[in-house]
């Protein structure tokens, strides 16, 4: 019985190790927003034309995935893998999202942002102008689609709901249009090319089509 409740306790320490862990890693993020632009956003779609088409496979959303970070690198913009979930039709949808910083605050990344979420056919994408994780300043969701379906209209913008962080919850929630979505893991910190070889194939796949793109 002993040895049972010591498993549990440990489990229980475990998992407050790991959200702790997961949770230091989200506020390392949230340090950027002090000195730079950030934003989120996914190349992730369940099917084209507003949902309506083609359906997309994992793998489809592999490649669209790495067309977008292609993009996102080329101008310049940091970034880091998140992983997400959020519930949709009964069941957990996931997808891999990127954390985005404008280390050169070059002051285009919420243009960029809004031209890259329409080319990827996204509903919405989250833009977080500096200061606004600490501040007075708001996050917020720009619709980046004309579909009928998106709850969000095309460049309209609502008020990002920060969420919250702690043992007893998802690391990271925000209600959108009453949909809770939910930052669970961050990832790594996607590096630079390590030559000029490598930003030369980095701009090269920038340029090509998401199906093109090899995964």
């Amino acid at each position: 019985m002993e040895e049972k409740n010591n498993h549990v306790k440990t489990s229980r320490e475990m998992k407050k190790f790991n959200t702790y862990l997961q949770e230091s890693s989200l506020s390392r993020l949230w340090r950027h927003n002090e000195k730079h632009d950030c934003g989120a956003m996914t190349a992730f779609r369940n099917a084209a034309d507003c949902g309506e088409g083609e359906r997309y496979t994992n793998a489809n959303n592999k490649q669209r995935n790495k067309s977008l970070l292609a993009k996102l690198k080329s101008k310049g913009y940091g970034a880091t893998t998140l992983k997400g979930r959020y519930p949709e039709g009964g069941k957990t949808s996931t997808e891999v999202s990127y954390f985005i910083v404008d280390l050169q605050d070059g002051g285009s990344l919420e243009q960029d942002m809004k031209k890259l979420g329409e080319e990827f056919e996204q509903d919405s994408v989250l833009y977080v102008p500096k200061g606004s994780i600490q501040g007075t300043d708001k996050a917020y969701l720009i619709g980046t689609n004309r579909c009928e379906n998106n709850w969000l209209g095309y460049h309209q913008k609502e008020i990002f709901n920060k969420g919250r962080m702690g043992y007893d919850s998802p690391i990271y929630t925000s209600y959108v249009n009453g949909r809770p979505f939910i930052f669970e893991t961050v990832g790594n910190v996607v590096q630079d090319p390590g030559n000029g070889y490598g930003w030369w194939a980095l701009n090269i796949a920038a340029k090509k089509p998401w199906k093109e793109i090899q995964t």
